[in-house]
C-alpha cells in the first residue's frame, strides 16, 4: 500500500493491517544482492576520516611552490633554469678519460676564469658510473673554454660541442610554452566535455597544474637546467596526472554500486597501481640510460608522479567528497520539499474530496413539505380537535351503556310514549 493510500486510511479513521505476503514484502532486505561491506584496514580507515583535512597537506606544498617560483623569477628574471637548447650557448661532452677531476672543481674553475659567462658542469652517467662530463655555457667563446679545460687538464682527444644561437633558443622556449599552454586548453575542454560539471572538472585541471608547479619548484630547488627534452617530459606529465584523476571522477560520480569510500578506495587501488608500474619504468630508464636527454625526461615525470599520488589522492579526493556531500545535501532538500508538496497537494485534494460527499449528501436527504396556513387557526385547531373528541365520546357513551344496562335503555325508550299520552291528555 502507497504512502497516500496510508494516509487517507488514517483520515477516514481506519487503520492499515497489512496481511502476511505484504508483510513479507515489507520485512524482505532492499538490497538482496547487495555487496559484502569491505573490510576495515587502518589505513584506509585513517583516510576515510581525514581525507578532507589531508587537503591542506597540498594546499600549502602549492602555496611554496608558486612562492618558490615567484623568487627565483624575482632573481634570475625567468621562473625556470633554462639550458642550452633553450636560451643559447654552448654543450662540450668530454670523456672521463679526457678530465682528472671532479664536475664541482671542473665548475668552479671555468668560473673563476669566466665570471661573466653560465657556466654548469654535470656528470654524465650510465648503469651508475659516471663516463663523462657535459658542461654547458652561454656568453662565451667555445675555443677558449676548450683551451683553459686543456690547460687544466692536459690536452682532450675526444670531446664534442654543440652551438645554439641565443636567438634560436629563445624561439625554441616560447614554442615549447605555447605547447603547453595549448595542451592545458584542449586537456580542459575534453574534461569538462566528459563531466559536464564545473566542480570535477575544474578539480582534474587544479591537480594538473599542482604537479606541474610542484615539479618546476623542485627543478628551481636543485637548479635543474631544462632542455627541450624537459619541456616535453612536462606535457607527458599533464596526461599521467590527468590520466588518474579522470580515473577517480569517473568512478565517484558515474558508478552506482558501492558507498562514496568504496568507489575511492577501489579507483586508488587501480590508479596506484598504474602509477607504481610507471615510477618502477622510469627508475629502471633512469639508471641505466646513457643519454642525457632521457635522463632528463625520466627525472622530471618520476618527480612529477610522486607529487601526482598527492594531489590525486588527496586534493582531488577531498574535494570530489565535499562535492558529492554537498550535492547529496541538496537533493535530500529537494526530496523533502516535493514530500510536503505533494503532501500539500494530497490534502486539497481530499478535502475536495470530503466537500463533493457533504454536498451529494445533502441533495440526497428528502426535504420536508412546508404547508402554509394563518396563524389566527393555529391556536382554534387544538379547540375543534377536543370537540370534535368529545363528540364521539358521547356517541360512544350510549352503546357502551346500553350493552351493560339493557333494561335501563328499554325503560328510557318507552318513556317518550308515556309522555306523549300525557300530552294528549291535556
Amino acid at each position: 500500500m502507497s504512502r497516500r493510500e496510508r494516509k487517507l486510511l488514517r483520515r477516514q479513521g481506519k487503520q492499515y493491517k497489512p496481511d502476511e505476503s505484504t508483510k513479507k514484502q515489507e520485512t524482505a532486505p532492499i538490497h538482496t544482492d547487495a555487496p559484502k561491506r569491505r573490510k576495515q584496514n587502518m589505513v584506509f580507515a585513517f583516510y576515510e576520516k581525514y581525507n578532507v583535512k589531508l587537503m591542506w597537506i597540498t594546499i600549502i606544498l602549492l602555496i611554496l611552490s608558486f612562492i618558490t617560483i615567484g623568487v627565483y623569477t624575482a632573481i634570475n628574471g625567468e621562473f625556470i633554469p633554462r639550458g642550452v637548447s633553450l636560451k643559447g650557448g654552448i654543450t662540450i661532452t668530454i670523456p672521463l678519460e679526457g678530465a682528472n677531476m671532479s664536475p664541482e672543481e671542473l665548475q668552479s674553475f671555468l668560473q673563476g676564469e669566466f665570471p661573466k659567462a653560465s657556466i654548469s658542469v654535470r656528470a654524465m652517467s650510465s648503469a651508475g658510473k659516471d663516463v663523462g662530463y657535459i658542461l654547458d655555457a652561454s656568453d662565451a667563446d667555445p675555443d677558449e673554454i676548450v683551451k683553459s679545460i686543456e690547460a687544466k687538464t692536459g690536452k682532450l682527444e675526444k670531446f664534442s660541442v654543440e652551438t645554439m644561437e641565443s636567438s634560436l633558443g629563445q624561439a625554441f622556449f616560447k614554442q615549447t610554452m605555447l605547447a603547453m599552454l595549448a595542451a592545458f586548453v584542449l586537456m580542459s575542454i575534453v574534461v569538462f566535455f566528459s563531466f559536464k560539471t564545473f566542480v570535477p572538472s575544474a578539480a582534474v585541471i587544479l591537480s594538473a597544474v599542482s604537479d606541474i608547479a610542484m615539479t618546476v619548484a623542485v627543478i628551481n630547488i636543485f637548479n635543474i637546467k631544462i632542455e627541450t627534452a624537459g619541456i616535453a617530459a612536462l606535457l607527458m606529465l599533464i596526461g599521467y596526472s590527468v590520466d588518474t584523476d579522470i580515473l577517480l571522477t569517473t568512478r565517484v560520480l558515474k558508478r552506482e554500486e558501492g558507498t562514496l569510500m568504496d568507489k575511492i578506495i577501489g579507483a586508488m587501488k587501480t590508479g596506484m597501481t598504474m602509477t607504481i608500474t610507471a615510477i618502477a619504468a622510469i627508475l629502471v630508464a633512469f639508471i641505466f640510460t646513457q643519454s642525457e636527454t632521457l635522463r632528463q625526461i625520466m627525472l622530471i615525470l618520476m618527480i612529477g608522479l610522486l607529487f601526482d599520488i598527492l594531489n590525486t589522492w588527496i586534493q582531488n579526493t577531498g574535494i570530489l567528497v565535499l562535492y558529492v556531500r554537498h550535492k547529496a545535501k541538496k537533493q535530500a532538500a529537494a526530496t523533502l520539499a516535493g514530500y510536503r508538496q505533494e503532501d500539500a497537494e494530497f490534502e486539497e485534494i481530499v478535502e475536495l474530496e470530503e466537500e463533493k460527499e457533504e454536498k451529494a449528501q445533502k441533495k440526497e436527504e428528502p426535504k420536508p413539505k412546508h404547508i402554509p396556513h394563518k396563524p389566527e387557526h393555529k391556536a382554534e385547531q387544538p379547540a375543534s380537535h377536543e370537540a370534535h373528541h368529545t363528540h364521539t365520546e358521547e356517541h360512544k357513551a350510549p352503546e357502551h351503556h346500553e350493552a351493560h344496562h339493557p333494561e335501563h335503555h328499554e325503560e328510557h325508550h318507552t318513556q317518550p310514549a308515556h309522555h306523549q299520552e300525557h300530552e294528549k291528555t291535556k
